[in-house]
């Protein structure tokens, strides 16, 4: 990091330029402190009788590329006292010469930087070249670190640094310009501030931090500064106003809000946002009972029957509850696969589902509701992603079977799929996930693509569609799910179809352990529950409008 920049000037000469402060870490095992630093050197040669160019044959131009070799004199800068900045431990030359390998040349390509040896006494320093045949009495070239670099000396004494500077031989391009010149500049040297912790934190719970808090709920904004007892701090809202400067400050999340925390010292300043988002998911602390973990190749939904009784199949089982949260054993599936990649299930009035696919076959299997006996159907495909049942037409059953480009919608026809439609994406993007809802003898479809758009398809109004742009590109997890209204769910996003205006929650979804797939479904006209597994054991939240 490098702040105002200081040079030492010699009147009519050549100048050289660096960061007036560097800045340390006093831990940097687990806080790292990375600076910029540069290395300018200019020409200001006015009282000049007129440029000389020095007569170098293009052997010695090459050279002078590559290091001059003895006896040979090119206009070089040498620079000793870098290694100041660096641990001694690891000081070395392999470090420093990584250190001047960062840098990049802005300008004059005629120009080199390395770390090399003293023109006298062969002592390790910075050796910055030209090749250039000649140069203008007013120039300027830039060295760059190419990427921030965290000084690793610890400092006992933070007391600014001296680097001699030694400009030699730029008088063979220039009249009026001494052979040797030397001068020292001084590089100040500090302990950064910085911010150990930063976030939201619920009252209820001080030490654990949250992402998101239930619309209209409080959290604390909290933070601690380490490793520098004359820090200060503000906190600034997202309308950029200061509305703490100790903590923690308490906030109202009726929206998505966003804290940025300045802190400084005497040396340095540095900033850290939070952004606490707001949601409608909320934890019922129901306890689930009978459930096991679900995986990664299912897509779960809950469905609740006309008796109101709710199911949700999670293999090779299906599971009833009266209340959505004890549950128990309602069916095994003995005609379920062996082995598959992705699975899915659907519920009608007299018919249960669940739809498996491996690399090379779909398998369907159906329940009959009154002797719970499971049947099904083999049919060979390839380069599927999914496979899901469509039970609007108590006549026939429908498969929609995805790919990356996109989805198509067959009848079920003794052990064949006839009668295809399809829906594609478009050619600039892929298919990331899919879901379909069966609403009475309605069949709605919904397609979410790695460009960040959900397209939604009503299949009986001559496949109209809404497209739904989201906040960010989706993952593979989408929900259709029809409670007082058709809502589309994703990760971060929930959208009523009936309205595209209406995001419900834009950022939010609770977190679930990465091997393990969320189940969703309408509780009843005015909540949708989900049930999250954090690896050990599923949580219960509701979602209400």
């Amino acid at each position: 990091m490098a702040e105002t920049a200081q040079q030492m000037q010699t009147a009519d000469e050549i100048n050289v330029k660096i960061p007036e402060k560097v800045f340390f870490s006093k831990d940097p095992v687990t806080y790292v402190v990375k600076n910029d630093f540069y290395i300018t050197i200019t020409g200001n040669i006015s009282d000049v009788q007129g440029a000389t160019v020095a007569e170098y044959s293009e052997g010695e131009r090459t050279s002078a590329r590559t290091g001059a070799v003895k006896g040979e004199t090119y206009p070089t800068i040498y620079i000793k006292g870098f290694e100041q900045l660096f641990d001694e431990s690891i000081a070395g030359h392999d470090q420093m010469d990584a250190f001047f390998k960062m840098f990049h040349v802005n300008g004059d390509k005629d120009w080199e930087i390395s770390y090399g040896k003293f023109r006298d006494t062969e002592e390790d320093c910075a050796v910055i070249m030209t090749a250039a045949l000649s140069l203008k009495p007013n120039f300027t070239v830039g060295f760059q670190l190419s990427d921030k670099c965290a000084f690793t000396k610890v400092l006992e004494d933070t007391s600014p640094i001296a680097l001699d500077v030694y400009i030699d031989d730029f008088d063979s391009l220039f009249t009026g310009v001494d052979n040797h010149i030397h001068y020292t500049l001084s590089l100040e040297r500090g302990y950064a501030v910085y911010i150990d912790r930063l976030g939201a934190y619920m009252t209820s719970d001080p030490d654990t931090a949250v992402t998101a808090v239930h619309k209209g709920d409080t959290c604390n904004i909290s933070w601690r500064i380490e490793q520098n007892e004359k820090a200060s701090a503000f906190l600034y809202d997202e309308n950029g106003r200061v509305v703490a400067n100790l903590p923690p400050y308490t906030a109202k999340i009726d929206q998505d809000r966003r804290f940025t925390l300045l802190a400084y010292n005497e040396f340095c300043s540095v900033q850290q946002s939070v952004t606490v988002y707001r949601t409608l998911w909320d934890k019922t602390g129901i306890e689930l009972k009978g459930l096991p973990k679900t995986d990664k190749a299912g897509r779960f939904k809950i469905y609740q029957n006309y008796a109101g009784r709710y199911f949700l199949y999670i293999h090779p089982k299906l599971y009833a509850s009266e209340d959505c949260a004890a549950w128990e054993v309602y069916a095994e599936n003995t005609a379920a696969a062996s082995g598959y990649t992705f699975y899915s299930s659907a519920l009608s009035e007299d018919k249960f589902y669940v739809c498996y696919l491996d690399n090379s076959k779909v398998t369907c299997c159906e329940m009959d509701w009154s002797s719970k006996k499971w049947s099904r159907q083999v049919m060979e495909r390839t380069s599927l992603t999914g496979a899901y049942a469509l039970l609007s037409d108590p006549k026939a059953t429908k498969i929609a079977l995805t790919s990356k480009e996109g989805m198509g919608i067959y009848e079920l026809r003794g052990g064949a799929l006839i009668n295809g439609r399809y829906i594609s994406v478009p050619p600039d993007t892929e298919l990331a996930s899919a879901d379909v809802l069966a609403d009475g003898r309605r069949s709605y479809v919904t397609l979410s693509c790695v460009n960040g758009r959900v397209y939604f398809y009503d299949l009986d109004d001559d496949f109209k569609n809404n497209i739904f742009e989201c906040p960010k590109a989706p993952d593979d997890n989408v929900w259709l799910v029809k409670s007082n209204a058709v809502y589309i769910l994703l990760n971060g996003c929930v959208f009523e179809v009936n309205d595209r205006e209406k995001f419900m929650d834009m950022h939010y979804f609770p977190e679930f352990a990465e091997v393990t797939r969320p189940a969703i479904g309408a509780f009843d006209e005015e909540e949708i529950r989900g049930f999250f597994s954090d690896g050990e054991h599923m949580e219960c939240r509701n979602y209400k409008f």
